[in-house]
């Protein structure tokens, strides 16, 4: 999402006004203690200036997704078989891991890497679990004032094809298990879990096999405890392997955060975005749209935040997920 605060990371960790610890999180931002002030109508305060900022960013899931199911033994037939199921229930759980760094003014730089654990109960079987790691995210970013309280952002974040997974053919039916890669269906079935469970807003995180190309621009607006953060990111995904079914899905993701600090300590905030997409196979292209309304707690440069991810149409809505958000900011 992007609970949303103020700092100078607007998109890298995402959590709001100015950090993103689960949508955009960037470097680049605003003076912390001068903002506190504001929320508390002391406008022109003393401003601390701060270089960066860490976060980790957790989402809890449960919904049904695409996976392998290990056929029953029949009379006769002694070897083991798979057969894809699309509706198997999961358990997920994504940690987000994020940094940046102003590296010169209205400059920054930073990172995300998701690490995922989902486990998965089909129906008359044992469960089984996996765990990989996401897409590596770097991300440059600049920002430029526009008017009091107001400026402009602008970012490019490149998703480096570092995610495991294989994904489980449409058809697969009784296939051997002797040519059949478990455990990268698995991890497949889990990158798509932790998508649904974000609710299709960081796509490019849980691509295997895909270059993630995601330029970004967005407005800020805070002043008096008010912050309002409309923002359009482009997700190109290219594949590294002939083995897809499509070599480049297009996805068009647009968001609008509003939060208020009703006390300088306590800020409420809502967030909703809408994915379209626009270019690959029939699946790839459909809409999803998502909200979050989210708190956000602030400890001199600790933000804690917890939020509720609730699609509303989509993929993610399609296969019954809901998405618990909880997670720490940190500046620096």
């Amino acid at each position: 999402m992007s609970i949303g605060f103020t700092w100078r990371s607007t998109w890298l960790v995402g959590v709001g006004a100015s950090v993103t610890v689960a949508g955009w999180a960037g470097p680049v931002a605003a003076a912390e203690e001068g903002e506190a002030k504001a929320a508390a109508g002391e406008e022109h305060a003393g401003e601390e200036h701060e270089v960066g900022m860490l976060g980790l960013d957790l989402v809890l899931g449960w919904g049904k997704v695409p996976f392998a199911l290990q056929n029953q033994p029949v009379a006769g037939v002694s070897a083991v078989t798979y057969s894809r199921s699309d509706a198997t229930e999961s358990n997920v759980q994504s940690f987000l891991v994020a940094g940046s760094l102003e590296v010169a003014e209205h400059v920054g730089i930073g990172a995300r890497l998701p690490v995922t654990f989902a486990s998965f109960s089909p129906d008359g079987q044992e469960s089984r679990g996996t765990a990989s790691i996401g897409n590596l995210e770097l991300e440059g970013e600049y920002s430029a004032p526009l008017a009091r309280g107001l400026k402009l952002i602008a970012a490019l974040g490149v998703a480096l094809p570092t995610a495991d997974g294989q994904e489980i053919p449409p058809g697969l039916t009784n296939q051997p298990a002797g040519v059949t890669d478990v455990t990268a269906y698995d991890r497949w079935s889990l990158d798509k879990a932790a998508a649904y469970a974000r609710g299709y807003e960081d796509n490019a995180l849980f691509e295997p096999d895909r270059l993630g190309l995601v330029p970004k621009v967005g407005l800020s607006y805070r002043l008096h405890g008010l912050s309002i953060e409309p923002h359009v990111k482009v997700e190109n995904l290219i594949g590294t392997t002939s083995s897809l079914d499509a070599g480049y899905v297009g996805e068009l993701v647009a968001s609008l955060r509003v939060g208020y600090w009703v006390h300088r300590q306590f800020e409420i905030a809502v967030k909703g975005w809408i994915n379209a997409g626009f270019a690959g196979t029939s699946d790839d292209k459909t809409t999803a749209v998502s909200l979050e309304p989210a708190l956000v707690l602030r400890f001199g440069p600790v933000r804690p935040y917890a939020g509720v991810i609730i699609p509303l149409a989509g993929p993610p809505s399609d296969n019954g997920f809901v998405g618990l958000r909880v997670g720490v900011a940190a500046a620096l």
